[in-house]
């Protein structure tokens, strides 16, 4: 007894559409009669396939100007040769296969995509895709997708100013560093000292090199020429030899220095000239930060004392000396020795902006050296 078979009898879980699709199965190319989101009824005319044999189905989306291809595994449901038909059902489709085929559908039902004889175009119609697509939405995907959505969107908002703060910084710090920031000419570490003087013309038949003395000491002993008593030039405090500048049995002049003496209890400091421009603005005060030969930084070093300026220092552009106390920091073992030194300014302390940047584009001469120590 044969059993007949309707397609009616098979309930469908899609509906199907018509569209001018194409697909190549097995090496021809059919006509599409129909389709859905869930399989595809082809005009195989009297070619028999086997019945749920799946094979790797092209279905060409031949749009206006371009041609899409999407490549499907499809499994015979039923061959009718005497109407010319089969049917495929779709096996295993993946998310983005089945995420274009809902696109299609949709498009083709809200009116954005239409049949223009055998191509398929899109028309002028704005869609909101938002209303129209439900896949989309945020809120239907799985934690891991809604995680990896809301990094990437924070990212895409987040980089941007990230990278617009970090030009913003370095055109800060290096508009920082020229108009509030300036570097001393030279800078040397020296102690406070008092200079020997010889008395008169003569020989010197000894002198003290190194080491301490106390007050009273003979530190030289000069023979002058016009007679043969000797001079002995005694020590003042209880001091340290520092620099001595005339050799045994060497000719010395009245009034020439012999050596110099510190006292014991006297402090190594930096001495930092400075170009009398710069040193202006020293008088509204500013930060020092020291760097010592060997890398370390004595950053509470502070200004100890300002000269005096008068109006011959101003016009001479002479270079000025800044005593700078460098705070607990014991440099007895580097005195002599050249060190870096950095003044660094509030902006806020200084005049206002605008003038400023106009003093560092366009240099202007001293107008008024009578009030040099306000100009800063």
């Amino acid at each position: 007894m044969n059993v007949v078979k309707f397609e009616a009898d098979v309930q469908r879980q899609h509906a199907r559409y018509k569209l001018p699709l194409k697909c190549v199965i097995d090496g021809y190319r059919y006509n599409c009669l129909d389709w859905s989101v869930g399989g595809i009824g082809v005009a195989t005319g009297k070619t028999v396939l086997p019945e749920l044999k799946t094979f790797p189905v092209d279905l060409e989306f031949p749009f206006s100007g371009f041609v899409f291809t999407l490549r499907v595994d499809a499994q015979v449901r039923y061959c009718d040769p005497v109407k010319g038909r089969t049917g495929f059902q779709y096996m295993s489709l993946t998310e983005e296969q089945l995420r274009f085929l809902r696109y299609v559908r949709d498009s083709h039902l809200t009116g954005e995509v239409v049949t223009l004889n055998d191509v398929l175009d899109i028309s002028g119609r704005s869609v909101d895709h938002r209303s129209r697509k439900k896949d989309f939405d945020l809120h239907d995907r799985s934690p891991a997708h809604r995680f990896k959505a809301v990094t990437k969107r924070t990212l895409r908002i987040a980089l941007p100013a990230i990278l617009g703060l970090g030009v913003l910084l370095f055109l800060w710090g290096s508009l920082y560093q020229k108009l509030w920031t300036f570097r001393a000419d030279e800078a040397l570490v020296t102690i406070d000292s008092a200079a020997v003087i010889a008395p008169s013309d003569g020989v010197v038949t000894n002198i003290v090199t190194n080491g301490t003395v106390k007050a009273g000491d003979p530190v030289a002993t000069i023979l002058p020429t016009a007679n043969n008593r000797s001079i002995t030039v005694l020590a003042r405090c209880d001091c340290i030899i520092q620099d001595v500048e005339a050799a045994l049995d060497s000719q010395v002049r009245a009034g020439e220095r012999l050596l110099s003496l510190s006292a014991q209890t006297a402090k190594p400091h930096v001495v930092a000239m400075v170009d009398y421009s710069q040193a202006l603005r020293l008088y509204k005060g500013a930060r020092v930060l020291v760097e010592l030969p060997d890398g370390e930084r004595i950053s509470n070093a502070a200004i100890r004392n300002l000269p005096k300026l008068t109006n011959t220092d101003l016009q001479s552009g002479n270079r000025i000396p800044i005593n700078v106390d460098v705070g607990d920091a014991d440099l007895s073992a580097i005195v002599g020795t050249p060190v870096t030194v950095r003044f660094v300014q509030s902006p806020w302390t200084t005049r206002a902006l605008p003038e400023v940047l106009k003093s560092a584009v366009k240099a202007t001469g001293l107008e008024n050296p009578g009030n040099a120590e306000t100009n800063g």
